[in-house]
């Protein structure tokens, strides 16, 4: 029964972050991301090429409601998964971020007479924001400007035309050209020559949802004779899946010999959810999809790329590895459960596989960590990749039933503009830099991570219901192995399918 489950679990994993499965050529899906360099506070700025318009009707400012989702039914700013908020309008005392985020909506409200406010809805607990972003439809309200939401939400909202194709103010209005625009991001989501959701540096929360590893530099210290400086291996383009597997291997011990990792001071070499699958298969510079240059849909996941090994080696040599304490499996749930605190902030775990926002959970850490990208798969791997994860990240969108689509076009490329200026190098060299990296070597190691984030196409271009929501059932399945190649040689010709449906769409909208 255990291994019957197991052989579920990766048939349902495959179906829904590869029903859109490609790779390209494996090896180099993407270039760097393009905002490799955060602006200088006092840098002189590229002018802003907007019209000269103001909003204000009968000495009144327009109302521009931003709708961001949010998780768990949270309602303010900093609750639930997500530190960091995208349209915060309150001057929070004391937190240069916050300040930040203030001035450049005071800036904006000041200069084009608008009043910036914003709502929160749940888009897991209830169909709280759905229902909410078509209101705009149904209704004669012009309720929302602006929405933010994940991107694994993005391929139901487009299929219901409730978002405004942003291409239709390409280079009059949205400068998506600009560095103030997630160029990497552009491609990722443009189907055909429409493109309905985008990343600008207005968003905060699609780089903290950036997978990042962190691992404790005290253990790291204490076996320092068999472990290898983590550090100089990232530099020397060295840090690859084996390496980490070895230390891993090396690390983890059954602290009281009694045979069974069960007690609260046995010693992990990682502990991380199921999020880091997926993480690592980025980090060896696969995609399950990519938007082609007609814009697309193509995949080529299967026997012929190796891209079925890879993930098979994932699986066997680290998702199912006795080393590997899952948060999301039942069974390792029951062994945290008798811990009497945090396995990896008290010590008990070499790595933590998380994304960048994880910095804001180690603030009360007893040994200091280090910060480090995912690593690559072997080293003939030119470079590193680090996934933006689509169940915590942030995309911004017009909604397609808004009275003035102008006005909302406006006010987001000013809103993108001041954040790439103010915001964005505040939240980088203040909150990433000089207080979530404990070291220079950390901080090294940031740049690396932003500058080598990576959009897969493949996990939010799902048509098929229940596919991409069902990756859910990875966590209530038990660890064993599987014959990943053989499971995949029965679905292959179902995947084809799914693509066809993504593809018949774009198709249905350049017609």
């Amino acid at each position: 029964m255990k291994k019957f489950l197991a052989l579920l679990m990766v048939l349902v994993m495959l179906l829904s972050v590869a029903a859109l499965a490609s790779c390209g050529d494996g090896k180099d899906p993407q270039g760097p991301n393009n905002n490799t360099t955060v602006p200088g506070l006092d840098e002189e700025r590229i002018p802003l090429e907007l019209p000269e318009v103001n909003y204000t009707v009968s000495g009144e400012a327009t109302v521009y409601n931003i709708l961001e989702w949010a998780c768990g039914g949270q309602s303010q700013a900093g609750e639930g998964w997500i530190p960091w908020e995208e349209g915060d309008v309150e001057n929070l005392d004391g937190d240069m971020l916050g300040k930040a985020v203030f001035d450049r909506n005071a800036w904006v409200e000041q200069a084009y007479g608008v009043e910036i406010v914003k709502e929160y809805a749940s888009v897991d607990v209830n169909p709280t924001f759905i229902t909410r972003l078509r209101s705009n439809k149904d209704t004669s309200d012009d309720l929302y400007q602006l929405v933010t939401m994940r991107s694994r939400n993005l391929i139901s909202f487009v299929q219901e035309e409730l978002l405004l194709d942003m291409n239709l103010y390409k280079d009059t209005i949205l400068h998506t050209n600009q560095p103030w625009w997630v160029q990497s991001s552009i491609e990722a989501y443009t189907l055909g020559s429409h493109l309905y959701a985008a990343c600008s540096e207005f968003l905060l929360r699609d780089k903290g949802s950036t997978a990042a590893l962190y691992f404790n530099q005290q253990i790291a210290k204490d076996y320092e004779e068999e472990l290898p400086n983590f550090f100089e291996l990232v530099d020397n383009k060295a840090w690859t899946f084996e390496q980490m597997v070895d230390a891993c291997e090396i690390v983890s011990h059954d602290a009281d010999g009694d045979d069974d990792m069960l007690s609260p001071n046995d010693m992990w070499g990682m502990i991380g959810g199921d999020d880091p699958v997926f993480f690592l298969y980025a980090a060896t510079g696969n995609r399950f999809a990519h938007i082609d240059d007609a814009g697309y849909l193509e995949y080529d996941f299967g026997f012929d790329d190796g891209t079925i090994i890879t993930m098979q080696d994932i699986f066997e040599d680290f998702m199912y590895a006795d080393w590997y304490l899952n948060t999301a499996l039942a069974e390792d749930q029951e062994i945290l459960s008798k811990t009497e605190g945090s396995v990896f902030k008290d010590g008990y775990a070499l790595f933590n596989g998380s994304m960048v926002k994880g910095v804001t959970d180690l603030s009360d850490m007893k040994d200091t960590y280090g910060i480090l990208p995912y690593p690559m798969y072997d080293d003939d791997q030119e470079r590193y990749y680090s996934l933006v994860w689509i169940h915590h990240d942030s995309t911004v969108a017009i909604p397609a039933h808004a009275k003035a689509p102008e006005m909302c076009a406006t006010i987001l490329e000013a809103l993108s503009w001041e954040s790439y200026y103010r915001v964005y190098p505040t939240f980088y060299e203040t909150i990433l830099l000089d207080r979530a990296a404990k070291d220079e070597d950390s901080r090294r190691m940031l740049e690396i991570i932003f500058n080598t984030r990576l959009y897969d196409p493949g996990q939010y271009w799902d048509t098929v219901t229940g596919l991409q929501h069902s990756e859910g059932l990875l966590r209530l399945t038990s660890r064993g192995t599987a014959d990943i190649a053989s499971v995949w040689g029965q679905y292959d010709d179902k995947i084809i399918d799914c693509v066809k449906i993504i593809n018949g769409m774009v198709q249905d909208l350049e017609d």
